[in-house]
């Protein structure tokens, strides 16, 4: 299926895990993607083994906390490809700190990263998708954002609440130019930063979700298919929000 070609995506975070399932479903489905990560050598590494499987990609580092870095991953984007039409926030950080230990440098590492970091993104990429009247921007948010969480800090789940409402933001904004902006919301999914902590027990469907069904949430909002979407949040956590 290629109804995302002619689409240039950058996935942050895409080295590895969400971000690089992301990665994989959106170039399946014709994307170019911008595998943009810190880590430039495991970037490289994945945007390599897309282009042995046929894909159009190319591994860009960024350091989401600094706007000259970000700048540059847009730079470098619009000068291979000549615009950008998708942008999946994905990348951040865990932070499992206790509230009695945790320092001012604890919570400013995380929401400079995972809430300022969002921002900086969605500002620098917005500017190109008004040029083109059109693009669609995807948030990766938690479940930590909508309930608190004990397993993570509090930094991290004011990060991911403010990531939600950042998409509202934006959305209203963008709605002017052709621009729909949503949050994706996982609940306990297996990774390599998560393996081992959560009990597949405690969630309705009876497992932990996987990159994948993640990636399925934004390659639907990332598609035509939600043209009519903007401003919202979609569940991805097996039904534990009911719990």
């Amino acid at each position: 299926m290629d109804d995302l070609k002619n689409k240039v995506a950058i996935i942050t975070g895409a080295a590895r895990g969400i971000g690089a399932a992301t990665a994989k479903l959106l170039a399946e489905h014709g994307a170019s993607v911008v595998i943009a990560d810190i880590n430039l050598d495991a970037a490289i590494a994945t945007a390599n083994e897309f282009i042995e499987n046929g894909y159009d990609a190319m591994a860009v580092d960024v350091d989401i906390t600094s706007e000259h870095s970000i700048n540059s991953m847009v730079s470098k984007t619009v000068e291979k490809y000549g615009k950008i039409d998708i942008l999946v926030n994905n990348a951040g950080i865990v932070d499992a700190t206790p509230i009695h230990d945790m320092g001012l440098s604890d919570w400013d590492r995380v929401i400079d990263t995972n809430l300022r970091g969002t921002h900086l993104c969605s500002q620098a990429v917005i500017k190109e998708m008004i040029k083109n009247k059109s693009g669609k921007i995807v948030n990766i948010a938690s479940m930590a954002g909508q309930v608190g969480g004990l397993k993570v800090g509090p930094n991290y789940s004011a990060a991911k609440a403010g990531i939600i409402c950042l998409a509202k933001s934006y959305a209203r904004y963008g709605a002017q130019y052709g621009i729909t902006v949503n949050a994706v919301s996982p609940g306990f999914i297996e990774t390599e930063m998560t393996k081992g902590r959560d009990d597949p027990k405690s969630v309705p469907l009876g497992r932990l979700g996987t990159p994948e069904d993640v990636a399925k949430a934004v390659y639907f909002l990332a598609s035509s298919l939600s043209d009519y979407i903007t401003g919202t949040t979609i569940d991805v956590n097996g039904g534990l929000l009911m719990r």
